[in-house]
Parts: structure tokens; sequence; C-alpha cells
């Protein structure tokens, strides 16, 4: 991708022939606010050939300033407001960005993790002191999941680690109950529009018996643990199930089904942050992929009702421009070819 700088309207559309670059649109506003793409983990496969770092920055519309720079030998600068900073929850939390894209159904099929991360990109934009307990959670669970691997461990660093363990669990717990009960009103109303012909049912799984005390807990699993290597209960097992009436989604939806559910599952997301009066940013790659005419209509339709800014991907033009137009008529029409960008309308 040629270096470039964009003015983008609240609804912008950005097509060209696959390998054009236009998904190097999407996938710098990700880095920016994620700090990762969403494509590769491999931050060489970011950085364009024969350059030794790539360079994000944005002005949002509520004032603030973000900037990333990312070398290829993997460190990385954080800005905001032109100062430099040390974590990059700050820029995520300046710019939720939500991704729908042909891998997105990973939600579904890949386990329990997709689904639990995107539970908890709500929490850490909606409960403060969410990015801090997790952090402390973590590092309470790589030290037990230590001393599982170690032949004699006295008996107080048990205690202290599970307790620290128990009291970020808990913490962890109340703080996805309360978003994932606010959430679920959104989801419902989505999936209403979305996917009418079903009735679904969406489950927040704790990850361990909250009548039942942790430490306890732990203390009587440490041998299974130390066979299997890890800790088997906790908060790191929290899940969102969501299952239909002839059972869970991910094994009776179609494709195109599972796509929509997912945008369904993601837009409630928009849905509720708005009530925050927090903006998203949603980027829609390849939009035209498993989606006939009538569902992207009605997706859009939802999105722009929702005020959420888009960031759209096609081949074709002709597919979605002219339903992006009549939504609004100051959406913008971008070219992209051979990693140039280049303004059609707007």
């Amino acid at each position: 991708m040629r270096p470039c700088s964009l003015s983008l309207s609240r609804l912008n559309l950005f097509y060209g022939d696959n390998g054009s670059g236009k998904t190097s649109i999407l996938e710098s506003v990700h880095l920016l606010a994620m700090g990762k793409s969403f494509r590769s983990h491999q931050i060489r496969k970011i950085i364009q050939h024969g350059q030794e770092q790539c360079t994000i920055f944005s002005r949002l519309n509520q004032g603030q300033q973000l900037g990333i720079l990312k070398n290829i030998e993997g460190s990385q600068i954080l800005k905001r407001d032109g100062q430099i900073v040390a974590n990059m929850a700050l820029l995520t939390y300046d710019l939720p960005v939500q991704l729908i894209d042909p891998e997105s159904m990973a939600l579904l099929d890949s386990g329990t993790k997709p689904r639990r991360q995107l539970l908890d990109w709500l929490v850490f934009h909606v409960e403060q002191n969410f990015f801090t307990t997790w952090q402390r959670y973590q590092r309470a669970l790589l030290q037990r999941n230590a001393l599982l691997k170690k032949d004699k461990v006295d008996d107080l660093e048990w205690q202290v680690w599970e307790q620290e363990l128990a009291t970020n669990a808990q913490s962890l717990h109340q703080m996805r109950q309360r978003v994932f009960e606010g959430w679920l009103n959104f989801v419902q109303q989505a999936c209403a529009i979305l996917l009418p012909q079903y009735q679904l049912t969406i489950e927040y799984i704790v990850g361990f018996d909250v009548e039942q005390n942790l430490q306890t807990l732990w203390a009587e699993s440490r041998e299974k643990d130390k066979q299997r290597g890890f800790t088997q209960i906790g908060a790191q097992r929290a899940d969102v199930q969501i299952k239909t009436e002839l059972g869970l989604a991910e094994a009776v939806l179609s494709r195109g089904q599972r796509k929509l559910l997912v945008c369904a599952l993601k837009l409630a997301q928009v849905a509720y942050l708005n009530t925050y009066q927090k903006k998203c940013v949603v980027l829609l790659d390849d939009l035209s992929s498993e989606l006939d005419k009538q569902a992207r209509s009605r997706l859009l339709a939802m999105l722009h009702q929702l005020g959420a800014q888009m960031l759209i991907t096609a081949v074709e033009a002709d597919d979605i421009w002219p339903t992006l137009l009549a939504l609004d008529g100051q959406a913008k029409l971008f070219h992209v070819e051979q990693g140039e960008v280049l303004l059609q309308y707007g």
C-alpha cells in the first residue's frame, strides 16, 4: 500500500480488484485501534516490502489525535495528542472498532476464546476497572500454571496466587455479567431483524461454579491440573453460548446465516455503546461475500441508524454503492488500484 492521506465521510466504500490494497486500508485502522492486524501476526507482512516501518495517524471527530509506529523488528511507538503513551489500551478506548470480515465466523467455529474476547471487548469499553482486573487475573493465572509444573511448592505460595485469582475472577464475572445482560437486549433486537426465522437463546457461561469457593475448587483440582499442565476452571473459561431450537447455532445455521448472526452480535455491541455516548467505527471487509442483496441492505440500514462510521471494501461497487448513496448523500466512493486510492465520489 502506498502512503496516502484520506478524509473520510461516515459511509465509505473502497472497491477494486483482489490484491489491489483495499483491505490494507481497513487493516491500518484496525492496527491503530487494536495494535495488531486482523490478517497476520507477523509484522513483516504488515510493513510494505523494502521498508523498515509503518506509521498510521488519525484525527478523531472528538478531537483526539492517535498515532502508531511499528518497525520491522517488532517495537512500536504509540502517541495520543502528540504525547508518547506506554499503553495500547488508551488508543483502543478512544477508537472502538468492530470488524466484520469473512473470518469473523471463527466466533462460532473456533472454540470459546473468540466469543469470550468479543464479550471482553465490550466490557473493556464499559467497565472502567476491567482492564486492570483482567491483567491481574492473567498474571496470577500464569503464576499458578507455573506452580503446576514444579515438583514441590510451599502451601503458602499456592494460597497467595489462588487468593489473587479468586478475587479477580469474581470481579471479572460481575463485570461480564452486568455488561452481558445489557448487551443481550440489543442482540435479541438485532437477531429479530437479521435472522427473524430463528428463536435464539444466548447464555453467558461463567467458567466456574459461582456457588462454590474458588480457592477450595482450585485446591481440590491441583493434581488433575498438574496432569493437564494448566488451570482447568476459572474466568479464563468463560463463554457466550448461542443455541437455536434445533441445537447449537454453529451446528444448525448455514454459512450465510452464521455470518448474519455474527453481524447481529457485533451490531448489538455498537448499539450498546451508543447508550454510553461512544460511537464505533465498523470495518466491513468483502461485504458481498455470502450475503445476498437483501441481507446487505438490512445490515447497512441498521448500521446507518446506529450512527456508526463504516469503511467497506468490495470488488465491485455496483452491488453496494447505490444503497450507501441512498442512505447518505455525503457517502464517499474510492477506487483502489495497485495500492493507489482515488476518490471517485464525495
